[in-house]
């Protein structure tokens, strides 16, 4: 009974050091990640998830050519949807050091696809430890995208950024961001993807 009870013991000492190992290797890693690509907000105003669930503000940005975003409702803004793409600037070696942005890709479901009027913005990166407000949005560009000979539509990203040290985040960052509409709702007003191209 002594013996049962020991192999026990240290078979619940052994599960439980495996386990907080695991937890610790895990989530070690994906606050690697929040450092260098924190998380970012993607709002859709129509709430077109309620009239179909495969209509989703994540798939606005998510890489994946298989899903789709559709504006089937009105929208309760100005603008159909908020997406925050992607930081000006990586974490290397104790500095922020600006990231080559290239473009914005927009990916229509199909040429079809009615014109998009889109806001490309430079959204202050804030410390959200620290400060407890919204940030400010400072306008790139305001156009509409046409996409009759092109599901495709490429937007030049032409901003210079200096090397930020590390303690004097969030100071010269800023997140690229698009707001974007489309004048009428139903299925062909679709978009595939938002891409920020390095």
């Amino acid at each position: 009974m002594n013996a049962v009870s020991k192999i026990w013991a240290l078979v619940f000492v052994a599960g439980l050091v495996l386990s907080n190992y695991y937890l610790y290797s895990t989530t070690n890693s994906k606050l690697e990640s929040y450092k260098s690509e924190p998380p970012f907000l993607r709002f859709d105003f129509t709430d077109s998830y309620l009239s179909d669930r495969s209509s989703q503000a994540p798939y606005l940005a998510d890489g994946n050519l298989e899903t789709k975003w559709r504006k089937l409702r009105p929208s309760n803004r100005e603008m159909d949807f908020d997406l925050e793409l992607r930081l000006s600037h990586r974490l290397k070696n104790g500095s922020y050091v600006p990231t080559n942005w290239k473009e914005i890709r927009v990916i229509a479901c199909s040429n079809q696809t009615p014109p998009l009027s889109l806001k490309v913005l430079e959204r202050e990166a804030i410390n959200v430890d620290k400060e407890s407000r919204l940030p400010d949005d400072t306008e790139y560009l305001n156009t509409i995208l046409d996409f009759s000979k092109s599901n495709v539509v490429s937007i030049p990203l032409n901003k210079a950024a200096g090397i930020v040290p590390q303690k004097e985040y969030p100071n010269g960052i800023w997140i690229w961001s698009v707001q974007g509409t489309f004048a009428v709702s139903g299925q062909g007003s679709c978009i595939q993807d938002i891409q920020i191209i390095e």
